[in-house]
């Protein structure tokens, strides 16, 4: 289902009451509306290999932690997750986190995620941000697609959500 706003075309390709999945440009957004879950994880997943082979130059892959969900994930979850970012394949040119809370908290859940992130795997390094702005910049230059905004991706960020 295509969702349009006044500025933006996004794409849902899966929605539940924990999460929603949805594409807008060459990024596919993992967006939890409840705490995170395997099942959400692993549906990406499978989501976006498909969708991801399909797109000229690849594609990036961001999960958004919208501000009332900042606790780190569970065990399962994380390793879910590593395989997720192990995906196999050149369609896949990054993988980002955004934690949309401020504060201690969350710059601490931002640091205890950076830890987690497994070394030495196949894959792009994940990254971890804090504002749609830092997300375009980095969706901007691993996509190479000057056209991602920090406005844009706000703004598909709010239609997937709501979608």
């Amino acid at each position: 289902m295509v969702t349009t706003s006044s500025s933006v075309q996004v794409e849902l390709l899966e929605r539940t009451d924990v999460y929603v999945v949805a594409t807008w440009r060459r990024l596919m957004l993992l967006v939890w509306r409840g705490q995170e879950s395997v099942a959400g994880i692993e549906r990406s997943r499978a989501l976006f290999r498909a969708w991801a082979e399909r797109q000229p130059g690849g594609a990036a892959f961001l999960i958004v932690v919208p501000r009332q969900h900042t606790g780190p994930p569970n065990e399962e979850s994380r390793a879910a997750m590593q395989r997720a970012a192990s995906a196999p394949g050149g369609y896949m040119k990054g993988v980002a986190t955004l934690v949309e809370a401020e504060g201690f908290i969350a710059a601490s859940v931002r640091a205890i995620m950076m830890r987690l992130q497994p070394r030495g795997t196949q894959g792009p390094a994940p990254n971890i941000f804090r504002t749609p702005a830092e997300v375009a910049a980095w969706a901007a230059m691993v996509l190479q697609d000057r056209e991602v905004t920090p406005e844009e991706l706000a703004e598909a960020i709010r239609v997937a959500r709501e979608g």
